[in-house]
C-alpha cells in the first residue's frame, strides 16, 4: 500500500474567532459544540480526524495550502472581511485555498485555485472546485451497541424496510415549501433532473407513503413531524429517539434513506456503521469517494424518476439475493463505513484526492488570474 504523504495547511493564529470553526482543527482548537448540539458534541469529544495525514502551520513558506479556518457560511454570516485576507494571503503566496464549504445550501464561491468541501450538491450540475466528503456521522455500532456487529439472517421472501425519522409535514408547511421551490419546480418542467431539488422531507413522506401501500413489502416505520436530532426541534426526548431509530434500523432488512436539506443524508451514514444494507433514492447524488467505493456491494439504488416502482425494485433484489450474499452486504456496508466514511477513516482518502487534484493542476490553473 502505497504511504499517503501529509499535507499542510497555513493557517495563521491571528485569523482565530469565536465561532464554529472547521472540524478540521478540532485536533488543534477543540470541539467547539456545546450541550445544545447534543450529538455533534459526543462525536467530536470521541472522534479526531487522523493527524498522520495533515498538519497545520503558521508559518507560510512550509505550507501546501491555505486553510480559512471557519465554513464559509460563518463568513458569510459574520466577517466575510476575514475570509478575504484569507484568499488574499494564498494568493500572495501562490498557493491554493482549501475552503470548508459543507451546509445544507452550496453557496457558490468563485475563487481560483480554490478547492471546496461539499456534502451536497447534484450531479447535473458540475462544479471543478468540488471535493465531495461524507456528513460526519457516528460510529452508532460502537457508541450504542458496544461494538457489537450482528448479522441478519434473511429468513422471508418478503423484506422488511424500515425508516425513523422526520417524513411529515402539516399542509401549511407543504403549501409554505411548494411556494418556495416553484422556480426549480418550472425549471423541472423541462429538465427533470431538477425535480431533484425538492425538499428532502417531501422525498422522505412520498417514498414512505408508497412503500406503506404496497403489498410487496412488510415496513417497519416510524415516521415524525420533526427533526429528532436537536433539542430545538425534536417533539420528545432526543436520546429516546435515537435509540428508537437505532432499533428500527437494526431490526430491517433493509433501511430507506433519502436525502434531508442538502441533497445528502448523514442517515447513510448511520445506517452503514450498523451494518444494515441501504435503499438509497437517489437524487442526482454526488457520492464521496465514488472512484474507490463501489457502492453497489452494499446499498441498492433507486433513481428517483423510478420512485413509484420503490416497492417492486426492493422486492426483486431481496427475491434474487442469496441468503450469503445478504450476509456479505452487511459486512460490505460496515467495511465501508470504517474504512473510508469514520472520521478517524476520511483524512487519508480527503488528502490522497487533494494530492491527486494538486498534481494534476496546469501551471495556468495553479495560479491566481
Amino acid at each position: 500500500m502505497t504511504e499517503t504523504r501529509r499535507l499542510t495547511f497555513y493557517v495563521n493564529p491571528l485569523w482565530r474567532r469565536v465561532g464554529f470553526h472547521t472540524p478540521l482543527l478540532n485536533p488543534w482548537w477543540g470541539n467547539p459544540y456545546e450541550d445544545v448540539s447534543v450529538f455533534a458534541k459526543q462525536l467530536f469529544d470521541a472522534n479526531s480526524f487522523d493527524t498522520k495525514y495533515y498538519d497545520i502551520n503558521d508559518d507560510i513558506k512550509m505550507a501546501d495550502m491555505v486553510l480559512p479556518p471557519y465554513p464559509y457560511v460563518w463568513y458569510l454570516r459574520h466577517n466575510i472581511a476575514l475570509f478575504n485576507e484569507c484568499v488574499k494571503t494564498a494568493r500572495e503566496a501562490n498557493l491554493p485555498l482549501l475552503i470548508d464549504g459543507v451546509g445544507d445550501i452550496d453557496y457558490p464561491i468563485e475563487i481560483e485555485n480554490a478547492y471546496v468541501l461539499r456534502y451536497g450538491g447534484y450531479r447535473f450540475l458540475q462544479d471543478p472546485r468540488r471535493i465531495q466528503i461524507p456528513p460526519l456521522a457516528d460510529d452508532f455500532l460502537e457508541r450504542y451497541r458496544e461494538g457489537l456487529f450482528q448479522i441478519r439472517e434473511k429468513v422471508s421472501d418478503k423484506p422488511v424496510v424500515g425508516f425513523s425519522g422526520w417524513a411529515s409535514l402539516s399542509p401549511m408547511q407543504i403549501l409554505r415549501t411548494v411556494i418556495k421551490e416553484l422556480p426549480v419546480r418550472l425549471r423541472g418542467v423541462f429538465d427533470v433532473r431538477y425535480r431533484a431539488c425538492t425538499k428532502g422531507v417531501l422525498w422522505r413522506r412520498k417514498a414512505t407513503n408508497i412503500l406503506k401501500r404496497s403489498t410487496l413489502v412488510n415496513t417497519n416505520f416510524q415516521t415524525r413531524s420533526s427533526f429528532s436530532a436537536n433539542v430545538k426541534t425534536a417533539h420528545g426526548d432526543i436520546r429516546q429517539l435515537r435509540e428508537e431509530m437505532i432499533d428500527t434500523i437494526l431490526q430491517s432488512d433493509y433501511a430507506l434513506d433519502v436525502r434531508g436539506d442538502a441533497n445528502d443524508s448523514t442517515r447513510l451514514f448511520e445506517i452503514l456503521s450498523l451494518g444494515r444494507i441501504p435503499v438509497i433514492v437517489d437524487t442526482e447524488r454526488n457520492f464521496p469517494f465514488k472512484d474507490k467505493v463501489d457502492y453497489s456491494s452494499f446499498a441498492l439504488i433507486v433513481d428517483f424518476r423510478d420512485i413509484k416502482n420503490l416497492p417492486e425494485r426492493i422486492a426483486e433484489f431481496h427475491k434474487n439475493i442469496l441468503p450469503e450474499q445478504f450476509k456479505q452486504m452487511q459486512i460490505n456496508a460496515r467495511n465501508a463505513f470504517v474504512n473510508y466514511f469514520r472520521i478517524d477513516a476520511l483524512m487519508r482518502h480527503l488528502v490522497e484526492e487533494l494530492r491527486a487534484r494538486l498534481s494534476t493542476s496546469s501551471p495556468k490553473e495553479a495560479s491566481y488570474r
